[in-house]
């Protein structure tokens, strides 16, 4: 692999990895905000710039704290956004990464074995739900039909209307040993339609598998590049 593929499969690891890490950590932060009152812990935060010092304001903290601790058994916004901030950030990472020829080589050879219709599959999805989530500010996470049109072309150009992925962790090179530990996602592009809730076309639990595997590629092919 040359220099600059290098350079840019280690750039999008690092990326994948530190949004991979804020999931876990910013979750349990978000689980313990709401099992422990924080908010008594509340204090301005100044963030250091060297000459110049930006205030985070404690009011602002301690509100946010004492209503998640009141609303333990709501959904907040803390954890929401976490959520989404790391699907959007590890699919955007590797958006950008498998623009590049030489690492999609390495998914091809090392992870999909050379099946192209497996690769097409998964990178197609990284596309879908990049596109999904770059293309989204609200917090209902809505589809727009405009977004996908090129895949929709792309699919019907062979005469499907669909995009299959199913990954089996005990049929890969991929060294993780869970019984029946599988990430299977069916997107049908008839139903996308503008205002189609995200998560009636791809559960949560779903997208998580699928960015835990983009996380886990990218670790087991960090010892490939050759």
């Amino acid at each position: 692999m040359n220099q600059n593929s290098k350079k840019i499969f280690e750039d999008s690891r690092e990326t994948i990895v530190m949004y991979y890490t804020y999931l876990h950590l910013g979750y349990f932060y978000s689980q313990l905000s709401k099992h422990e009152d924080l908010s008594c812990k509340s204090r301005n935060i100044w963030i250091d710039f060297g000459t110049n010092k930006y205030l985070l304001r404690e009011n602002i903290i301690k509100r946010s704290l004492a209503d998640m601790y009141k609303k333990s058994q709501s959904p907040d916004f803390f954890s929401h956004l976490i959520l989404n901030n790391s699907i959007r950030g590890i699919t955007m990472a590797l958006f950008e990464a498998l623009k590049d020829v030489e690492i999609k080589k390495l998914f091809l050879g090392y992870i999909f074995r050379n099946d192209e219709e497996a690769y097409n599959n998964f990178e197609g999805l990284v596309r879908f739900i990049r596109n999904t989530f770059s293309h989204n500010i609200r917090d209902r996470i809505e589809l727009r039909k405009k977004d996908y049109g090129k895949q929709t072309d792309y699919l019907r150009k062979k005469g499907k209307s669909t995009l299959n992925f199913f990954f089996d962790y005990t049929k890969s090179p991929i060294p993780i040993n869970r019984e029946n530990y599988t990430v299977k996602i069916d997107i049908d592009f008839n139903q996308i339609k503008d205002g189609v809730v995200y998560t009636h076309i791809i559960s949560e639990y779903q997208t998580l598998l699928f960015i835990e595997l983009c996380y886990n590629c990218m670790e087991y092919l960090k010892d490939k590049l050759g």
